[in-house]
């Protein structure tokens, strides 16, 4: 009767172990892959973010406070293509208390979402 051969005296690696590792190996880069792209999103999606707030901010800080009046209870919008990303900026000009306080709305809205920056301006 033969005797099993023993583990000790095996030599080189067999196909079916190869091709674990080739499983496990792939499922982990698949996983890397998956995780760089959701990194990818979330950067465009910081960086429309950050286009609408700046959008926003710089819509606020070149209002003069003379030119508040003409738009009084009014809505002005306006469309901009940003790197092929339709921005659109409303302003909304409303009195506050006594006549020469003033709430200042901008809204920007851009692929299904909008950023909303509210001040009050005073004379």
């Amino acid at each position: 009767m033969k005797s099993l051969p023993k583990l000790h005296d095996q030599h080189g690696v067999s196909l079916l172990e190869i091709m674990v590792g080739i499983l496990i190996l792939s499922t982990g880069f698949l996983g890397v892959a998956s995780i760089q792209t959701q990194a990818l999103n979330g950067i465009k999606w910081a960086q429309h973010r950050t286009t609408a707030i700046l959008l926003a901010q710089s819509y606020i800080e070149r209002i003069p406070f003379n030119n508040l009046d003409d738009n009084h209870g009014s809505s002005n919008n306006t469309v901009m293509d940003i790197d092929g990303i339709e921005y659109t900026i409303s302003i909304n000009v409303d009195p506050l208390g006594t006549a020469t306080q003033k709430t200042v709305e901008v809204i920007v809205s851009y692929i299904n979402r909008s950023i909303r920056v509210e001040t009050i301006r005073f004379p």
